[in-house]
């Protein structure tokens, strides 16, 4: 089976990449920037390096929020063909986004800190005449805990929203949990937490992320925190990717989906090969993917078969050459010199 990894060509890539060559007879670490796809009413093509892209088993696509774009573009121009897509059109769209993140979870049941979206800065601002301090404030997109900030009074709260007005920044603003600067962060590989550690901010700074010098330490989530993290990933579409947790008074919440994690960290924290077990899922699941969709195709013809057509014959072989009675002829509408 053949396998491409599609992204920025970071670290990460690189690793899963070297794991999957043990299993795949084929791995191509693909860079993003270099894809091209071209519509037209006849025809839709994807191009790599200006060429189209070669027929792969399984397609990974990762990599930054700032190509969300081209890759809701790509894999819905990949989408129903054979190919087994980890993160499907969707994924795209929701994971990218923290606000419709939140809409996904609680459409599925998952618990997630209280959050608010304002449709213009001055709704913002009556908004946290009315809500209780701390709370978070967030920018839409951003990874490595990048555009995160916390606000501990109704002034310094408006005072970051004028300067995020002034950036032309929308904002969510998101209920503050106590958890001494510490969350977690659990990679998701199907129905299973593959590793997980917990992070704390180092200095006074809320965000744990390892970017922003947080400490990882190997962690053993609880079967309720485990099963948050597992409907999280369902909840955006997507078969891998890392969840980010908080656990306080109210049990584990989700703070945000991630679908293009870095693994260097979570590596060292656990001292467990992270790559090696995405490279073994992706391999698992594009086998089951191909058997599924060969069982599909026999099924489709086998169903497409009309019961009122059915007739049982007698084979009349003659010279090497199967021939039919005149029934049966007319009943499959075959024609002379048509492959069957």
């Amino acid at each position: 089976m053949k396998l491409a990894i599609i992204s920025l060509g970071g670290t990460s890539s690189e690793l899963i990449a070297k794991e999957a060559k043990e299993l795949f007879s084929e791995v191509d670490l693909i860079d993003i920037r270099k894809i091209e796809i071209h519509a037209s009413s006849k025809e839709l093509k994807v191009l790599y390096e200006r060429k189209p892209l070669k027929e792969y088993d399984c397609i990974y696509v990762r990599g930054s929020f700032n190509y969300a774009l081209l890759q809701r573009s790509l894999t819905f121009a990949l989408s129903g063909k054979n190919t087994y897509l980890p993160l499907e059109t969707d994924c795209f769209t929701v994971a990218h986004d923290k606000f419709l993140t939140s809409l996904a979870l609680q459409k599925k049941g998952v618990k997630f800190p209280t959050t608010y979206l304002a449709a213009t800065m001055k709704a913002a601002k009556k908004l946290l005449e009315e809500i209780h301090y701390p709370i978070i404030m967030k920018v839409l997109s951003g990874t490595q805990g990048k555009g995160v900030m916390s606000a501990d009074s109704l002034s310094s709260a408006k005072s970051m929203l004028d300067t995020l007005e002034s950036l032309k920044q929308p904002v969510i603003l998101q209920e503050y949990i106590e958890t001494e600067a510490t969350d977690i962060r659990a990679i998701v590989a199907g129905n299973k937490v593959i590793s997980c550690m917990k992070r704390k901010g180092r200095g006074g700074d809320i965000r744990a992320n390892i970017h922003q010098g947080g400490i990882g330490i190997k962690y053993d989530l609880d079967y309720a925190a485990e099963n948050a993290a597992i409907k999280a990933a369902k909840a955006v579409g997507a078969d891998i990717c890392a969840v980010d947790l908080l656990e306080g008074v109210k049990g584990a919440l989700v703070l945000e989906v991630n679908l293009s994690p870095g693994l260097k960290g979570i590596m060292e924290a656990t001292k467990t090969n992270v790559p090696k077990k995405v490279a073994n899922f992706l391999y698992k699941k594009t086998a089951e993917f191909k058997k599924s969709g060969k069982e599909k195709d026999v099924n489709d013809i086998i169903k497409g078969i009309k019961s009122e057509k059915e007739v049982l014959s007698n084979v009349d072989i003659k010279a090497g050459k199967i021939r039919l009675p005149e029934l049966v002829t007319k009943i499959s509408g075959f024609t002379e010199g048509e492959e069957v």
